[in-house]
Parts: structure tokens; sequence; C-alpha cells
């Protein structure tokens, strides 16, 4: 425990050492309706990153007597905005994943809010021997990220219905998890860098965009690309039919004439291995850049929306 009090601490340190700046954005006030349930505490904390229009509120919650963390971003007094979970990859922290992956850009522009989870010891339990630490200790991720997106819908006074996860190597392990268990939970969701750890139960039609580097050894040593993509395409009741667009090293196939409005598609960025694909240059760990239109934030947040339930 004394470690993960010390982890908390570096958190709140971690931005300023990252980047060098903040903003003076003052921090994000509560927003009106009903206190969140389950929540045990509730505070200010620094910002995710640097940024202009959008504040950050460390939120805790306690979940099977653990006490756990996440970053809830988002600019204050606008209500019914889409709701972006970010889970991040193992071995960082929440506010580095912020930085990372690129999507504050929207917080800042008042088009969504986004909330980034913290793993215990930088890492996720995916309930089938992976990762780290969090697999190690069986730490109830699952029930942590369920929690979450009430806690998280209410705080910000979110639209139910437009509610998104996003996961990063061993956070998307743990995202296929989270929807294939609360398919209800969420309207689309989108993975980069992992495959699902298991077979999704059969169940309702779930809109999925699946990224990855064509030389990442890492995810394709979990299994296979295509074997995903087909499971997915017959949970989904998709169709043969395919489009495919290219930007830069990104080839998008996408698989739309599928059941209830839902979509399957891949993201492959050619030559690259196990990176996040970002705008430009960052000095973040583990990231490539590879322009504006191919970022893996902007395909994302592009597939997310156009798919709003």
């Amino acid at each position: 425990m004394a470690r993960w009090r010390t982890g908390r601490i570096g958190l709140l340190l971690l931005p300023l050492l990252l980047l060098g700046a903040c903003s003076g954005a003052q921090p994000l006030p509560p927003r009106p309706g009903p206190a969140p349930a389950r929540t045990s505490v509730s505070t200010p904390t620094a910002k995710a990153a640097v940024s202009s229009g959008a504040s950050t509120v460390q939120r805790d919650l306690t979940v099977g007597g653990v006490q756990r963390s996440y970053l809830a971003v988002g600019v204050s007094g606008k209500q019914g905005l889409p709701l972006v979970i970010v889970l991040h990859g193992r071995g960082v922290t929440a506010q580095q994943e912020s930085v990372r992956t690129g999507f504050l850009t929207y917080a800042d522009s008042g088009l969504a809010d986004f909330v980034y989870p913290q793993g215990t010891y930088e890492s996720w339990n995916d309930a089938h021997g992976c990762c780290g630490k969090a697999g190690a200790s069986g730490i109830d991720d699952l029930g942590f990220v369920t929690q979450l997106v009430g806690d998280a819908t209410r705080f910000f006074g979110s639209n139910p219905k437009h509610v998104y996860l996003v996961g990063y190597s061993n956070g998307a392990r743990l995202a296929f998890e989270e929807v294939c268990g609360n398919p209800s939970l969420f309207a689309a969701f989108a993975t980069y860098g992992a495959l699902p750890p298991t077979s999704c139960p059969t169940g309702p039609p779930m809109r999925v965009l699946i990224g990855g580097g064509t030389n990442d050894t890492l995810m394709h040593s979990e299994g296979s690309v295509t074997t995903t993509l087909t499971r997915w395409r017959e949970r989904d009741g998709c169709t043969s039919a395919s489009t495919t667009a290219h930007t830069g090293p990104l080839t998008m196939t996408t698989w739309a004439a599928c059941r209830d409005r839902s979509a399957v598609v891949y993201a492959a960025y050619s030559g690259i291995g196990h990176h996040w694909p970002t705008v430009e240059p960052t000095p973040e760990p583990f990231t490539t850049p590879v322009g504006s239109e191919a970022a893996a934030a902007t395909v994302m947040w592009d597939f997310l929306v156009s798919h709003s339930a």
C-alpha cells in the first residue's frame, strides 16, 4: 500500500517532469447532479497535460476494498458529451497515457470528456494471467472499469448511450474483456497493440476498431489478426464486403454491412512495431510519428463518434 501511495504522489508530478509546463486552467468543479455512489474521495489534482480548455480532477473509488483512482478530464459546464475511457499500456501512468495518446485536443475543444484510469503498479489484470503485478495479485480491474463508467457518467452528466472505450497494449487486452463482459455499457470501442485474450461470448453486435503495427511481434504473438477479425465480423453479422483506404503508413479495412449499424475496422500500420502512432515526434515512450490524418487518436476518434448509438 505504501508503494501505491508513493505512485499517486508521483502521478501529480509527472506532467511537470515530462512536459516542463502547465496550464493556468482551474480544476474542473463537480457538475450538478446526484453524488456518485461508491465514491470515497473526489479531489482536484494537477493537469493531465498542457491544455487551454480542459481541466483535470482525480476521482478515487473503492473496489473490492482496494482504493483506485482515475483522471476525469473535461470542460466545465458541458453535459451530455461523449465519454471516452482510455486504458493505458503497461509501465506508464494515467497522466503519461493522456499525453501520449493525443486525445486531449478533443477535451480542450469541448467535444468530449475523457477518463484515464490508473492501473495497479502501472498494469492491468485481464483475468487470463496477464499482466504484471495486477495480474499476479488478481486485482479486480474488470470491476474497476465497470464501476468507474457509472461514476464518471454521473460526474460528467454523460449520455450513457455515448460511452466509448479505448485500450493500448495491456489496456487493450482489458478493453476486450470488459466489452465482452459488459457490452451494454459501450457504444463502440477501439484497441491498439493487442488481440483478445479469449474468444468473446455470443452477444449483441459491437462496433470495434482493432489497430496495430504490421511489425508488432508482441501483438502477433498473442494470436491471429485474421482470426480475430473473422470472429468479430461473425459476431456482428457482417457480410464479406469491405472497403479499403490508405493514409501514409495506415491501411484501414472496414466492414460496414453489419447488423444493427455495427462495424468492424482493421487499422494496420505498415512497418510499425509496438508503438502508438502520433501526429508528430514526442518524448513519450513507445510512440512513432505518422502525421495528423493517420494518428491513432484521429482515426479512433473519427470511428467512435461516427458510430454513436
